[in-house]
């Protein structure tokens, strides 16, 4: 029986500190792969790296709103020579491989969505090795996938693995920073569980992700049913030890997997940091008569998205539940509060008189 896996590999991962590509280090992880697809493994990688790639390849600007330009220049020369090393490695193990490179607006549309997956599809059936990183060249803040643990939840959902597996400098989740004295390794952790309180260290210097994007990446994926698995790089054969459970962190995903794959979907696309606050007589009505959600009970709008993107409903603290939205934030923050008939006074075009409708919308509870 063959098992799908996806690995997501950061930029330090394939890459030295100081800039530029590491051979050595794609080289074992390759081999790694390699081996475990001879054990009925299919692995689909997720690799950072194409910025650092370049590093000092292109002069980094001193003003601050040229940084993008700067960084997607440097994507566009890092990503092929990140790629040529890549076939290099893989040439020695006559393994064929394959670039995807995609964004948020991929993962959302549809189509293009079925796309991503029939594509990887017919790759794993020919033997071919996909290997996926975002395309920095393109994207900009509005549809940025993030970092690149956003990127494996969505792929790990969209091609349908059974795990994923994401390498870091640290060996799992620790109690505290794991590079203070007495630090302790959380060997397995229950999807039900939380651990919102663990104390996270910071991102690495050449990464946008860290230990934060992980543990979100872990909330979105556990209660469908799939196991994620946090180690470390830095060991041999890293992959293979973390799924022989010898090492890292194992987030146990829920025993009975989600069968829907639209609320799959919507679980997994869901903009980080991204949310609207709800008062207490729509909280109740979405948990209780699981109606729509209405602008009159939106009392606050965070974070920067657009009309068709998945968003979280809070409650307080507390997450009740995720959905597309019908409006971007700048149209909801105009109308949160407000009743339908004042919407039309508001607002040019009028979409829908609620802001999330109920067929497109994943109430937590349903994801046990």
């Amino acid at each position: 029986m063959k098992h799908r896996i996806v690995v997501k590999v950061g930029s330090l991962a394939v890459t030295d500190e100081k800039g530029g590509v590491s051979p050595v280090k794609i080289k074992s992880i390759i081999a790694d792969l390699h081996e475990l697809k001879t054990h009925g493994y299919l692995p689909i990688l997720i690799s950072s790296g194409a910025i650092n790639t370049a590093r000092g390849m292109i002069k980094k600007p001193d003003e601050k709103n040229l940084m993008i330009s700067f960084q997607q220049a440097s994507a566009a020369v890092g990503q092929p020579l990140l790629m040529k090393a890549y076939i290099d490695v893989l040439a020695e193990f006559n393994w064929p491989c394959a670039q995807i490179l995609v964004t948020h607006e991929d993962f959302k549309e549809r189509k293009r969505f079925l796309n991503i997956r029939n594509t990887i599809n017919r790759l794993l059936e020919n033997g071919i090795l996909p290997i996926v990183n975002e395309n920095d060249t393109v994207s900009f803040e509005e549809i940025t996938v993030g970092d690149n643990d956003q990127l494996a939840v969505m792929m790990t959902e969209a091609s349908d693995a059974e795990k994923l597996i994401l390498l870091s400098e640290a060996d799992g989740l620790f109690d505290k920073n794991p590079k203070e004295a007495g630090a302790k390794r959380f060997e397995e952790i229950d999807f039900r569980d939380d651990f919102s309180t663990v104390k996270i260290a910071t991102k690495t210097s050449v990464g946008r992700g860290g230990m934060e994007t992980k543990l979100k990446a872990v909330r979105k994926l556990t209660p469908l049913g799939v196991d994620v698995i946090l180690g470390t790089f830095l060991e041999p054969s890293a992959v293979s030890r973390l799924l022989h459970h010898k090492a890292g962190t194992i987030f146990k995903g829920n025993p009975i997997r989600q069968k829907s794959r639209r609320k799959s979907w919507l679980s997994t696309m869901v903009k980080n940091d991204c949310y609207v606050v709800v008062d207490e007589g729509a909280a109740n009505a979405l948990l209780d008569k699981q109606t729509s959600l209405l602008p009159v009970g939106i009392k606050k709008v965070q974070g920067k998205f657009k009309r068709g993107e998945v968003i979280q409903i809070r409650h307080k603290s507390q997450v009740l539940a995720v959905g597309l939205t019908e409006y971007g934030h700048k149209e909801l923050d105009l109308i949160k509060g407000k009743k339908s008939p004042e919407i039309t006074e508001l607002l040019e075009f009028v979409y829908s008189k609620v802001a999330i409708h109920k067929d497109n919308l994943l109430l937590k509870k349903d994801e046990l």
